[in-house]
């Protein structure tokens, strides 16, 4: 009796070593894919041991780390801890004056970067936020919350041009900007920060106050239920929120009581004590002709499978972000020097590609025609699998496009819906 229990010990201490390798080696294979899609639904394949957010975190890094507390210790959602640690990083190398180069283009490019979150409500932003930012030791530059387009300038400048706004609510913030008022002329103004114009507001008041070349970063938040009622397609469309990266989190069923606080400190501070002396330096990172190869490889690869469901406008964007993403990977793997390889830029292209995903998902919850057939399909699958029914079956995702067959425009959003479905089905 004795040596099959030895066995089954063994069996039971190598489980974990073997899903690890399985993750690796699956993580290693989509590494070499370029196609968002194909990566998504191989990861939603797997089940519930893999997600979107697995394939972007390297084994091991501080990003790995955070997503699985997250996961462990809490009931948040662990795309949160994604959004936060890349605005995070960005935002600290921003700060730095650290810059990242291409190739036959000297000009630096700045590392700061506009992140917005859609997540349920009281998804613990603030606390993931101040769990990270402590474990780094940051002492970032905080942009007050300003009351009109002169004091967004005003609090900028006494910053020296280099802040990161940290800010709840953003729907409704860009719905006051479309609307006009107070916050009316703050539009003209984030379009010229975003590319490190010249900012200047003159009044009969308070004089010129100017900034040569601000460097913003953003950390926006929003209830993903209330999108819809700030968006419509023409703010899509004016190209504000065009230069912001989204990040889409999805719900999780409460489920803990008290969250261990202290020891997610500790844990997520081990994993981050390498990275803060790097993150203090000013740095000019350099891509090298190899990840610049393989970024513009990706691209081509990509662009003609995204051109029919994400706008031109925000697939340029999204995609020019894989440079200040590299540099970031850079880090999180520990890479010495300020050449960035080809293995950094793999990882960042596959955040390009998640990008790309929650592009679509935050377009579609901004059409409210589209937002209402996806109530009353959820509605649908939700009956149907309290009736026992497999809903990540195929036979029965070929019911359901038969079923709504009059509620699909086109094939583009016959697949969005599919997605849909089938995530609704994991999840659950």
């Amino acid at each position: 009796m004795s040596a099959p229990r030895q066995t089954r010990k063994r069996e039971s201490a190598s489980r974990p070593r073997v899903q690890r390798q399985r993750r690796d080696a699956l993580l290693s294979q989509l590494l070499q894919s370029a196609d968002g899609r194909a990566f998504i639904m191989g990861l939603r394949a797997c089940g519930n041991r893999l997600t979107e957010v697995d394939a972007v975190c390297p084994p091991g890094s501080l990003l790995d780390v955070v997503v699985g507390v997250l996961r462990r210790d809490t009931d948040l959602p662990p795309e949160l801890g994604l959004a936060v640690t890349h605005s995070l990083l960005s935002s600290a190398l921003a700060q730095a004056g650290s810059t990242v180069s291409w190739p036959g283009d000297e000009r630096g490019q700045e590392l700061a970067m506009w992140h917005l979150v859609l997540a349920p409500s009281g998804a613990g932003k603030t606390l993931v936020r101040n769990l990270v930012s402590d474990a780094l030791g940051l002492q970032l530059r905080e942009l007050p919350e300003p009351g009109s387009a002169r004091a967004f300038l005003h609090g900028l400048a006494e910053l020296d041009g280099k802040a990161c706004w940290t800010r709840d609510e953003y729907g409704q913030l860009m719905r006051s900007i479309g609307d006009g008022g107070p916050l009316g002329g703050l539009r003209d103004l984030l379009l010229r920060a975003y590319d490190h114009g010249r900012l200047e507001v003159t009044t009969m008041k308070d004089g010129t106050t100017s900034i040569d070349h601000p460097v913003l970063s953003i950390f926006g938040a929003t209830v993903d239920s209330t999108w819809a009622s700030c968006i419509d397609a023409a703010m899509l469309a004016d190209g504000l929120l065009a230069r912001h990266l989204f990040i889409v989190a999805e719900r999780r069923p409460l489920s803990v009581p008290r969250f261990p606080i202290a020891q997610m400190q500790a844990t997520i501070s081990e994993a981050a004590q390498a990275l803060r002396p790097r993150l203090a330096e000013r740095a000019q990172y350099r891509i090298s002709q190899a990840a610049a190869a393989l970024y513009d490889e990706s691209w081509r690869e990509t662009v003609g499978k995204a051109a029919a469901t994400v706008d031109a406008a925000y697939f340029r964007r999204v995609t020019w972000s894989a440079g200040r993403y590299a540099a970031i990977y850079h880090l999180l793997l520990h890479k010495p020097g300020h050449e960035i390889g080809v293995d950094a830029m793999r990882w960042a292209w596959r955040m390009v590609m998640l990008h790309l995903e929650y592009v679509r998902q935050v377009l579609a919850l901004s059409d409210a025609g589209f937002s209402a057939k996806v109530e009353k399909i959820l509605s649908w699958v939700e009956a149907r699998q309290a009736a026992g029914e497999d809903v990540t079956s195929n036979a029965f995702l070929r019911a359901l496009v038969q079923h709504f067959r009059r509620d699909l425009s086109n094939a583009a959003e016959a697949r969005q819906l599919i997605d849909i479905a089938r995530k609704t089905g994991k999840s659950a």
